[in-house]
Order: structure tokens, then sequence, then C-alpha cells
């Protein structure tokens, strides 16, 4: 039997090969740009309204420090806080209404039973349209709507007045910041800060300064409240049917032609402890990545959106990047099945350059970790066993697609908090 490996070649050289390339040579030469950041005193004067939304089902543990420190963060303009309680089970919801007593800045929301534990799009839209509600009169173009989960905290000081300053850019439609793991005392989480830095941070940092095509996460993002009632007007703001709503609303700002920029700043969150928890908030992802891939690349309407080449070519590449482990899996069971089998491999690239080839990130994650501060001992453990842990996606995309196959009703689950 003879098998042509051309296209796979072609494939691994284009989409993995000369990427990672140009991630490595590009975050190695680009110092980090914090001083793109104007000073507090000459910018409190003009940084837009700041409202911060904490969607909370059953986040007791961690809902009070939360709060506290995004309170200790400077911001020299309006800021406010909204907590969305979503029917929680624990004391959240008697939490955020001390809180709120406490502080004439905190609003609580108190979802009932019959439309709440909807996911997070349905809490983040109640909360959105009862701020339009209560502020009317609100600039919505210098308002900026953030989202932080339950145990999202600013790491750095100037956190809120970096995002705010970066809103003086009238076309920034959202900023995303980045997005590190507090307890890496433990492998499980300090793989899930390995992937943070290695591949989210890095991969944003680079859109940021060139396509253009950079996605909103879940954690520590900030949108300008008239897009969001642009994007209102044609039916949710957050799509509550999709399981990474961050993603959805990501497509469809740049749709609007929105900008979206990298804030080089970090919000800190809990990463899980346990594979039974990884995988079910990674089927969740895996779920929700393959419904916007559906809905905006495989339906033809991210190709005929009228975007800048650069940046549709880098989401299409974003969307469709769960198409690669199963690519590199086959390749690798395709050659090693040619050592024992009649199987020949016409114009097949030496076996070696193929495993070379699906370590090309490597360096990658080395420049990384180093720029990310990791002590210089656990980043070569870092790197191979990061590797191995993320293949972990390839069952969780399995699963994804046999849901969507046995056209299943999407269905959130919550990642349970273990610290306080």
């Amino acid at each position: 039997m003879t098998f042509s490996t051309e296209l796979l070649t072609l494939f691994f050289f284009v989409y993995c090969f000369s990427y990672n390339l140009f991630l490595f040579f590009y975050t190695l030469v680009q110092r980090p740009s914090r001083s793109r950041f104007l000073q507090p005193e000459s910018t409190s004067q003009k940084l837009p309204f700041l409202t911060i939304m904490i969607p909370a089902l059953n986040e007791a543990k961690v809902l009070r420090r939360t709060v506290k420190n995004i309170l200790n963060c400077p911001y020299q303009r309006p800021l406010e806080i909204l907590i969305i309680d979503d029917h929680s089970d624990d004391a959240t919801g008697e939490i955020a209404d001390e809180l709120a007593a406490q502080h004439s800045n905190i609003f609580v929301l108190h979802r009932c039973l019959a439309n709440a534990r909807l996911g997070k799009g349905a809490a983040l839209n109640h909360g959105l349209y009862t701020l339009l509600e209560k502020f009317p009169d609100r600039d919505r173009a210098h308002w900026i709507i953030s989202v932080f989960d339950g145990d999202g905290r600013p790491i750095e000081k100037d956190f809120f007045m970096a995002a705010g300053a970066m809103f003086l850019d009238r076309n920034v439609a959202a900023v995303q910041s980045g997005v590190r793991i507090h307890n890496t005392d433990k492998l499980l989480p300090a793989l899930q800060d390995t992937e943070f830095i290695c591949f989210s941070s890095i991969i944003q940092k680079v859109r940021d300064r060139t396509s253009g095509a950079v996605a909103l996460g879940g954690n520590g993002q900030f949108i300008r409240a008239d897009y969001l009632e642009k994007l209102s007007q044609d039916g949710p703001t957050w799509d509550p049917t999709a399981l990474t709503e961050d993603l959805d609303i990501t497509i469809r700002l740049h749709l609007l032609g929105g900008r979206i920029r990298y804030l080089e700043r970090h919000v800190i969150q809990e990463g899980v402890e346990s594979w039974r928890a990884l995988m079910k908030q990674r089927q969740r992802w895996a779920w929700g990545s393959l419904q916007v891939f559906i809905r905006y690349v495989w339906s033809g309407q991210l190709m005929g959106a009228r975007l800048p080449l650069l940046k549709k070519l880098d989401l299409h590449y974003y969307l469709s990047f769960w198409i690669v482990p199963f690519v590199v899996l086959f390749s690798l069971a395709l050659t090693f099945a040619s050592f024992f089998l009649p199987l020949k491999l016409e114009g097949h690239t030496p076996w070696l350059a193929l495993l070379a080839n699906s370590f090309s990130f490597w360096p990658m994650m080395a420049v990384g970790l180093w720029r990310a501060k990791v002590k210089t001992s656990l980043i070569p453990m870092l790197i191979v066993v990061g590797t191995a842990y993320s293949y972990h996606w390839v069952p969780a995309l399995l699963r994804a697609w046999l849901n969507i196959a046995q056209n299943k009703k999407p269905h959130w689950v919550k990642t349970q908090r273990v610290h306080n």
C-alpha cells in the first residue's frame, strides 16, 4: 500500500512549523510594552467610567477576597461593582449583600431560580440590562463594562489604570488581560499556568501587535458599553447558548469592526486540581469552541466578513486550531505504522523531522516561561510534561464532536472552587 504525505508535509510546514518559528522570533526580539500606558496623573480626568460585573454561582469561598482585591487597586475615576448572584446554594448572596452594605459602589443582583443557572452568558445579560436601565443617561462611549470571575484577582496594582488608559483610543472596543494560576504548588495547576503563559499570553501579545485578532477570555475582559448596546440590537449581548460566551462575543465584536487589545497585566485565578475537574472544564471549552467554529468558520460567515485580510486569516487559524492535535497524532501513527506494516510513504518527510515539527513550539515555551520569571530549573520539566499534558484536548474534542453529532443541547458546567 502507498500513501502520499505531501499534503501532511505542507500542512505542518505552514500551519505549525512556520507559525511557531514566527512566534518564537517575534517574542524573542519584542520587549514588553508596559511603558506605552499613560501615567495615572496624566489620565485621571480622562479615564472612562468602569463597572465590573462578577457573575457568582456558589462563590462564597472566594467572593469576599476577590472584591477586596479589586477595591484595593486604584482607579482615578468612578468604579463600581455589580455582583450577580445566580441563585447560589451557599452564602454567596449573603456575602454579596454584606459587601454592598459596606461599600456604596457595590450593587447586588439576585437572580430567581426560574431564570437563573442558565449559564454565564445569561447571567451577564441580566447584569448588563440592569445596568443600562439603572443608568440610562450615562455616556456609553465612555463607560467600560468589565467581567471578572468569582475568583479573579488583579495581580498588578495599576491593573485598572492600565486598562482604562487603553480605552483613551476611541477605536478600542474591548481589552483582554493576561491570566495566571495561583495554586501552582500542585502539578496540574502549574501545567494550566504554563498553558496560559506559553500559548495564550504569547499569541495574544503577537496578535495585538500584528493581525489584531485578539480574543476575549472569561476573566479580566473589558468592553465598551456602546459596543455592547450595538450587539444587543440583534439579540442577547452574550449568547446564552454559547458554552464559551467569551469566544463568541469576540468574533461578533470583530465583525462589528471593533478593535480588541491585549493588556499586559494579569488577573489570577484558581486552577483545577483533579483530572476529572479539568476534563469537565475542557470538554465545555472544546464544545464551545466547536460551536463558534461551526457558526462562523464552517458557515462561511467569517470568510465573507469585511475585515482586514490578515485579521481574517488569523481568526480562521485560531478557530481551526482544534484540527492540529488530530493531524499530529495521525501523522505519528502513520510514521510508526510504516515501520511494521507493508505501507510505503511517498514524498515522506523523514520521521525525525516530523517529530521535530511536533515539538516546534518548545523554543516559544522556553522563552515564554523565562519571560514570566518561572524558576529556571523548572522550565525543562514544564516544557516536556506540558507537551504531554496538552494532548488532553484530544479526548475533550472527541467528546465535544460526539455531543454535536448527537445533537445534544449545550449545558453549562461550573468549575467548583477548592481554595478560599
